[in-house]
């Protein structure tokens, strides 16, 4: 009598994010492979509980914060037309990703070790993402020269 729509769900990505400097890199990496493939993205920022032990009894600095910034991301992501659904959970980072993902059934999760760690070429030194690198390497041989 009534028929039904067949909808096929579209495939999904699920992307780890924190607070760390990295986590932009594996969300930038994770945003490009869905405008690539035309799949949906979830992001999932997870708190694991040894970091909620209050060690002076005042708890995890900023642990209320982590709600508005996860917002504003994701509202950021929306805004730049990227499909994406969210959520912050606590518990063991992989237990919880491996869960998110078959939960969504998503086809890959996005973590930090899937993106390269950039290095300065001179010294080998982590890369800061904030632009500011005093490269002895770089230095002693301007010094050098002079």
């Amino acid at each position: 009598m009534f028929e039904r729509e067949h909808t096929v769900r579209k495939s999904r990505i699920v992307c780890e994010v924190n607070a760390s400097s990295k986590s932009r890199d594996v969300l930038e990496a994770a945003v490009s492979y869905c405008r690539e493939r035309d799949v949906d993205l979830v992001v999932v920022w997870v708190v694991n509980p040894i970091e909620l032990q209050p060690a002076t009894g005042a708890g995890m600095p900023g642990t209320w914060g982590l709600v508005g910034v996860h917002a504003t991301m994701v509202e950021q992501l929306r805004d730049e037309g990227v499909v994406v659904a969210s959520s912050l959970r606590i518990g063991d980072p992989n237990s919880v990703l491996e869960e998110e993902r078959e939960r969504c059934g998503a086809e890959w999760i996005f973590t930090a070790t899937d993106v390269p760690v950039r290095r300065c070429p001179a010294c080998g030194a982590l890369d800061d993402p904030r632009g500011v690198h005093f490269c002895p390497t770089q230095h002693r041989s301007d010094a050098r020269a002079a």
